[in-house]
């Protein structure tokens, strides 16, 4: 009995250490999200969100508008128009697992957001007249969940495969289309904030469970 436990020990012990940026990430955007949360609960508002919107308004010219309308399509229609021709392609090449994994993370992270604009319930800001209709809830913002899920998932994918310019070019198509949200007069910064910190843990989580089952899957059976 005393031997299982110490190998049960060793083997947490070796985990926290090979995982040790990977803890510290999911804890700091754990806390942010409480932090975002619980003032959104308390409907406090945040000093910084409309003076922000503000700020971003001020440089809004009408073909950036244009451009941004096509952004934010990104995080929703075209989102899963990528997805699902992603899915197929690796499909096509035989890479079953990570195909599963992109449409897990993106159905997975779609319907925790929605879940957490229900318990949340909080209005839209009408800081300015927005660009765009939207008819559910502000926090967090669902298009920048959806963009971590896919794009943020996809940039790490490349990253392991050693495309580092097309992983880094991923990663920063989600801050535009959290800021597209942001100029469009759909959602508050805080609301962007929160969904990256919910959606990074939510990626965290994915990256982790399908780096393992990588792993296991490359080993010699028998």
């Amino acid at each position: 009995m005393k031997t299982v436990a110490r190998r049960y020990a060793t083997s947490v012990v070796r985990y926290a250490k090979t995982n040790v940026l990977a803890i510290v990430l999911l804890f700091v955007l754990l806390g942010l999200f409480l932090e975002l949360a619980g003032n959104v609960w308390r409907q406090e508002g945040f000093a910084w969100d409309a003076p922000l919107m503000l700020g971003i308004h001020r440089y809004s010219r009408p073909w950036l508008d244009q451009v941004m309308l096509w952004v934010t399509k990104t995080g929703s229609d075209l989102a899963f128009v990528f997805l699902m021709t992603l899915s197929a392609w690796l499909l096509y090449s035989g890479k079953r697992l990570e195909a599963l994994f992109f449409i897990a993370s993106f159905v997975g992270a779609v319907s925790l957001n929605y879940l957490l604009k229900l318990l949340f319930a909080r209005p839209r800001p009408e800081v300015f007249p927005p660009l765009v209709v939207a008819r559910t809830y502000s926090f967090p913002s669902g298009h920048t969940v959806a963009a971590v899920s896919l794009y943020g998932l996809l940039a790490l994918y490349l990253w392991h495969e050693g495309l580092r310019v097309l992983a880094s070019i991923s990663a920063s198509w989600v801050l535009v289309v959290g800021f597209s949200r942001i100029y469009l007069g759909a959602h508050y910064p805080s609301d962007v904030l929160g969904a990256m910190a919910v959606g990074g843990i939510w990626l965290i989580i994915m990256w982790k469970a399908y780096t393992r089952l990588a792993q296991d899957r490359e080993m010699p059976r028998g």
